[in-house]
């Protein structure tokens, strides 16, 4: 099982008590897969998903919503509300009032229907997407229902990444209008959301691991939260190990180059001139970094007798250096 559905799973067993979190929960999935049809003049409400969670989730909503008197009609991957009655108090709930307008008008015939399909959305052979809608915000006025409006429109339309792989969370909408606003809900608990269009759709995306923790917080999807939690830490932990492990591979790398390049040095001068060209001090440090060719610098210095620190090993070394590049310039010429 992913891990966008286990999140899915999760929120989708959880029901607001209030009745208002209820109706935003409800407002969200409907506009996520609804979509009214015309049929002889009259209008009925399909619910397309190919998903049994939203499909529960619909149905649990309506009857707490409605005691059970709006009777929805369930196929392989549709529901249907199709008694204008009912119908008609199902979005006046929602506020969506834009259809009630168009119930009361006994719908649109074929040429009105026409119409209005330059400046809808997406029009389909039978019917007008619910996302075409004026958006009743209204519904979303308090954070909680903020927080269920999102949950539900998740749950239909949404998906996260397994956070192994990598971070990315995203809802994706017909209508760029619509699209807007569930950016700017989620931007309200100060989450840098993004939006951009792909092909005909529109997403809403989130990329940062600690904004997904955060909107799995808002959906109240705990568990999901803490499972990503774990698996951030871990990797974080393992990041973090790389870059030690880098950075020390990297400084042994530096100290067996610059000790070849200073046993080099000291070679040349014996092969020239003989250590005892060198004073007591430098030779002293040749000898003893052509016994100890893998010695860093501080060890090098604790050798030495006196001992010597770092900085002065180093000092002596360059004058070592300076002394061989000198040898072999007078060689050249």
């Amino acid at each position: 099982m992913s891990f966008s559905t286990q999140v899915k799973e999760e929120i989708s067993r959880h029901i607001s008590t209030s009745r208002h979190c209820q109706i935003a929960e409800l407002l969200a999935l409907v506009l996520a897969v609804g979509e009214v049809e015309l049929q002889d003049g009259q209008g009925k409400l399909i619910l397309k998903s190919e998903q049994e969670l939203v499909a529960d989730k619909l149905i649990a909503l309506l009857d707490r919503l409605f005691g059970g008197e709006i009777t929805v009609q369930r196929h392989f991957k549709y529901m249907e509300i199709d008694q204008p009655d009912m119908l008609n108090r199902l979005l006046q709930t929602i506020k969506l009032s834009d259809y009630v307008d168009y119930l009361e008008e006994d719908w649109l015939d074929e040429e009105e229907l026409s119409d209005i399909e330059e400046t809808v959305t997406y029009v389909s052979s039978k019917g007008v997407s619910l996302q075409n809608c004026r958006f009743p915000r209204q519904v979303v006025q308090k954070e909680c229902c903020k927080k269920a409006f999102i949950r539900g429109f998740f749950l239909a339309a949404g998906s996260v990444n397994d956070p192994q792989k990598a971070y990315h969370f995203e809802i994706v909408v017909q209508s760029r209008e619509l699209a807007e606003v569930i950016r700017s809900i989620i931007r309200s608990f100060s989450l840098d959301a993004k939006m951009v269009k792909r092909k005909k759709y529109y997403v809403v995306y989130l990329k940062e691991g600690s904004m997904i923790v955060d909107i799995l917080n808002v959906m109240e999807a705990y568990v999901g939260l803490m499972d990503m939690e774990n698996i951030r830490i871990l990797k974080d932990m393992r990041n973090d190990i790389n870059r030690r492990v880098n950075c020390e591979t990297a400084n042994i790398r530096k100290t067996v180059d610059a000790a070849r390049r200073q046993i080099e040095d000291i070679e040349y001068i014996e092969q020239t001139r003989g250590l005892g060209y060198l004073n007591d001090s430098l030779r002293e440090l040749a000898q003893m970094r052509l016994e100890e060719p893998d010695a860093n610098l501080s060890e090098l210095g604790k050798m030495l007798n006196p001992p010597v620190s770092k900085s002065g090993v180093n000092h002596r070394l360059r004058k070592i250096s300076n002394i061989a590049k000198a040898l072999r310039e007078d060689g050249q010429n």
